[in-house]
Formats: C-alpha cells, sequence, structure tokens
C-alpha cells in the first residue's frame, strides 16, 4: 500500500525539483536573516550585485535614542534595497538625514558562489564622528563599492549614531542606565558593533566568509577602527584591521573621571545641555528625549570623540600597549599633509607650538617654524606638526605596540600629490589616500588621476588592500615589498608614484618627540 501511494507522488516531485534546480538563482535577491533583499546591477558594473539600505537596527529615536542598537522587525517581502536611506543626523548635509538611519549597504559579486566565499570589507566613514556617512558614489552607478567589490571582495559600508546622539553621557543617563544595566555612552561604537554582528550572521548569504572580515576606515573612521581594535565588545567579529589616518594616542575624555586636563563626558554633557536649553538644573532622561534632533546635532563645537572608561575601555594607545588589543593583523598609516585638518580647531599657529613647552624650540626647528617670520610658513608648519600628533605618531606608536601580541602590523606613509594640486599643497591631504585606496575606477586622465602615476597608485594600493583581506598579508601579484613593522628597522611602505617603496625612518626624528610628548601625557603607561 506505501509502495502503490508514495510512486505517483515521487512521480510528480522529482520533475518539479529538478526543474527547480535547473532554473539559476537570481542574483539580485539575497535572503538575509531579516527577511529578503532585492538588490540591482550598478551601472557600470554588470557583474557586481549591490544592495542599499540595509537596516540592521531598529530607529534609535524616541525611548530608543541613547540606548544600545535594537534588532530590527523580520519582514516576508522582498526589500528594495535600490536606493541609500537617509544619513544620520548632522550639520549642514545636503542629502536627506533622520534618526533612523542604522542601514548598511552592500557590494558583491553577482556570480557568487556557495563553494566560493570571498573576504568582506567593511568601511566606517569619516568626519570627525560629527558627520559623514555610508554612501560609496551615488546611485544607481555607486563607483567606490562596485568598483572594489570587483576585485572579488564583499564589501559592506555602515553608518552610525554622530555627534551628541552617537557620543554623549550624562548623570540622567548615568542613573538610567544604571538601572537597566546597558552601556552607557559612545552609542555610536556600539552600533558600529551591531553592524558587524550583522555582517556575522548574513555575510555567507551574500557570498562573503565571515572569517575573513576586515574593517577598515578613514580619519574618525580610522579612530574607530582603532577603537574596535580596542574593546573586548568586538571580539571575534572581525580578523584583519586598516586604520587611515586615525588616531589613537589623542586624548579622550573618560565616563565619569576628570582625566587629561578634560572634564568627564557625564560633567561636559551636562554643561553642554545647560548651556544650549532651559530644563532646569537636573533634565530627566525623558526630558533629554525630548529635545529635538536638529537642536542636539548644534551641541559643542568640533570634533566628537570616542568616550573611555564605557565600552571603550581606556584610549587605545593605552590598550595596545597593555597588550589587551585583538590579535589580528593590522595596517595603520597617515599622510604627509594631515594638516588640512588644523583649520578644524580653534587655535593659532603660535598657540599650538606654545603646547610643547619646554619642547617648543624643538618642535620649531622639526618642522620650519624657527626664526621664520612669514606668517603663512609658520601656519604650514604649525598644520603639518597638527598632523602628525594627531595621525601618524598614532599609526607608528600602534604598530610598535602590537609586539605585545602574535599578529604582524604594517605602516604606511601617503605621499602622492597629483601635479595639478602641488601648488596648493605642501604634501598629501587628510584623506586623499581614500579613493587610491578603493582603486577607484576614474580615467586615468581625470581630475582625480591626472596621468597615469595616480592610476598605476589607486591599482597598487587596491591590491595591496583586497589581498590582506583576503590572506592577512597584503604582499602578492608581483607588488613591492611591503615588510611587517618593527621598532629596529621603523620601515614604512610609502605610498607615492611611480610606484610604492618600502623606507625606513620615515619622519624619524618628528615622530620621535612626538612620541616622547605622548608617553609623558600617559605617564608611560
Amino acid at each position: 500500500m506505501l509502495k502503490t501511494r508514495s510512486t505517483p507522488l515521487l512521480a510528480l516531485v522529482l520533475p518539479l525539483f529538478l526543474a527547480c534546480a535547473a532554473e539559476p538563482s537570481d542574483p539580485f535577491l539575497v535572503q538575509s536573516d531579516a527577511g529578503p533583499v532585492q538588490g540591482f546591477a550598478p551601472e557600470g558594473a554588470s557583474d557586481v550585485a549591490a544592495f542599499l539600505g540595509i537596516p540592521f537596527a531598529q530607529a534609535p529615536e524616541g525611548h530608543l535614542r541613547w540606548r544600545p542598537p535594537v534588532a530590527v522587525e523580520p519582514w516576508t517581502e522582498p526589500l528594495q534595497a535600490n536606493e541609500y536611506r537617509p544619513i544620520c543626523p548632522q550639520g549642514r548635509a545636503q542629502l536627506p538625514q533622520s534618526e533612523n538611519c542604522l542601514y548598511l549597504n552592500v557590494w558583491t559579486s553577482a556570480e557568487r558562489s556557495d563553494s566560493d566565499a570571498m573576504p568582506v570589507m567593511v568601511w566606517i566613514h569619516g568626519g570627525g564622528f560629527r558627520t559623514g556617512n555610508g554612501r560609496l558614489g551615488e546611485a544607481p552607478a555607486t563607483g567606490r563599492g562596485a568598483g572594489l567589490a570587483g576585485r572579488g571582495v564583499v564589501i559592506v559600508s555602515i553608518q552610525y549614531r554622530l555627534g551628541a546622539l552617537g557620543f554623549f553621557a550624562h548623570p540622567a543617563l548615568a542613573v538610567e542606565a544604571a538601572a537597566s544595566g546597558q552601556p552607557e555612552g559612545s552609542h555610536g561604537v556600539l552600533d558600529m558593533i551591531a553592524a558587524l554582528e550583522w555582517v556575522q550572521r548574513n555575510a555567507a548569504a551574500f557570498g562573503g566568509d565571515p572569517d575573513r572580515v576586515t574593517i577598515f576606515g578613514v580619519s574618525a573612521g580610522g579612530m574607530a577602527v582603532n577603537t574596535l581594535m580596542s574593546t573586548p565588545a568586538s571580539a571575534g567579529l572581525f580578523h584583519r584591521a586598516i586604520a587611515q589616518s586615525g588616531y589613537g594616542t589623542w586624548r579622550l575624555p573618560h565616563l565619569s573621571e576628570a582625566r587629561w586636563g578634560l572634564p568627564s563626558a557625564r560633567d561636559q554633557g551636562s554643561a553642554l545641555i545647560a548651556d544650549a536649553f532651559d530644563l532646569g538644573d537636573e533634565p530627566s532622561a525623558a526630558d533629554l528625549r525630548a529635545l529635538p534632533s536638529e537642536e542636539l546635532i548644534n551641541l559643542g563645537t568640533g570634533f566628537w570623540v570616542p568616550i573611555t572608561g564605557t565600552v571603550l575601555p581606556d584610549e587605545p594607545g593605552i590598550v595596545f600597549a597593555r597588550g589587551e588589543q585583538h590579535d589580528v593583523p593590522y595596517i595603520t598609516g597617515g599622510n604627509s599633509f594631515e594638516g588640512t585638518i588644523f583649520r578644524a580647531f580653534a587655535t593659532t599657529p603660535a598657540d599650538y607650538f606654545a603646547t610643547f613647552g619646554d619642547r617648543e624650540g624643538q618642535a620649531r626647528v622639526l618642522y620650519g617654524a624657527d626664526g621664520k617670520s612669514d606668517v603663512d610658513a609658520e601656519r604650514v608648519a604649525a598644520a603639518t606638526l597638527f598632523g602628525d600628533q594627531r595621525y601618524v605618531i598614532s599609526a607608528r606608536y600602534l604598530a610598535e605596540q602590537m609586539k605585545t601580541v602574535s599578529s604582524p602590523a604594517r605602516t604606511y606613509y601617503f605621499r602622492f600629490v597629483p601635479e595639478a594640486r602641488r601648488e596648493a599643497f605642501s604634501g598629501a591631504p587628510h584623506g586623499s589616500e581614500v579613493s587610491y585606496a578603493f582603486g577607484d575606477p576614474a580615467a586615468p586622465d581625470s581630475e582625480r588621476y591626472p596621468g597615469a602615476d595616480g592610476a598605476a597608485l589607486a591599482d597598487a594600493m587596491a591590491g595591496y588592500w583586497t589581498r590582506f583581506a583576503a590572506t592577512g598579508d597584503p604582499n602578492g601579484d608581483g607588488a613591492p615589498e611591503w615588510p611587517e613593522y618593527d621598532a629596529e628597522s621603523d620601515t614604512w611602505m610609502v605610498l607615492d608614484a611611480p610606484e610604492p617603496k618600502a623606507t625606513p625612518g620615515v619622519l624619524k626624528d618628528e615622530l620621535d618627540l612626538l612620541e616622547a610628548v605622548y608617553l609623558e601625557r600617559v605617564g608611560g603607561e
């Protein structure tokens, strides 16, 4: 009886199964852990599948403002992931912005297979933790994301809360956090961790290998990389890291203690609120959450930074020196004129040099300001010093501290300036290496790459970055050898035209001075 009934059922089901198996799946439809996602082929990149605006957490607004990110509600109909979503609230950006901004974007191969998983690279944008977004080229072309994905990697770009919405502490929020047992402050960092958790759950569905995840970012994004390297909360979520112009030796506020001449983050937050709003002496957490985001984004001046003593145990430089950073291969570096960022800080060249105290004369000599009466010369010298102190010394110091773990570090020094920009800049400006790292598919004679040298450098950098993502070692494919960093040889990869070159002792005297100043501040920790 059983045999008689099963035979016709098999006869019906088997042809249907074979027909379905033979029919190719849609490379632009992916089943994420929360629901189906429908992507598209970016213009000019038919071999790439792009998925824009995927939520990785609920909107952190209303009662969720200043709380850790919460998982999204699942959906059943395909999410149309063909356009970017709003950016996180920030100053005068022309793009749509909203507190409902915890989205990420994915670029992957349109011809991926389950048996050949690709390395994943997660991009963290810069902007002083106050501005920026996860866009990598305008839809529907999305050039940078699609371009690097075409090199055999899965690219993910993320967004995170900014400014006072992402890096803020206050006594009222402290009481609430203590009662609930939730982390306090640095919610933007918690957003990054939530995005990396999403990558772990979903990388395979997009053709990626969850065991080969590289985080990389520039400026504040580079500092985010150093922060994620330094927090136990991100353990196991990534396997290599690239900090581009990321600071890790810059002073950061502590959650509850006055430190390094800075008030505690809670006291700073209380003062900012009191100066900007009439909420009485002891506003409640509910009072703070009722404030409009468009007014909160204007709190304070200059950049915001992660808070120590919370999800970040301490400044990255201190964590690395203790050997408590994540033991993963690490690339870090800076540019030859990071000082373009100097104008964002309310200080004069003379006042900045004066902060070096007894070492002011040495700083002026090393940076070419000694005996100069030319105001512009002093400004350029101070700006160059400032950029090196914020970014380049961080690269050397953190790379050296990787000796406390088993994984290697490598350092780079980017100094390529297109000929058309050499009169305007004394070196490679802050952030100018980003398009080269992405191997941006601009034509060799475009404004970005005037001449073949720029295009060749972009190809070389993108090769180093993607090989590192694949294996933990940037070398191969006939590229100039990039040695591991050690303090004795102090060898950097100088990224310049006509080709990169391993070079010892980059800015040795200057960085020795800046390291001495740093160690004096932290007491040799």
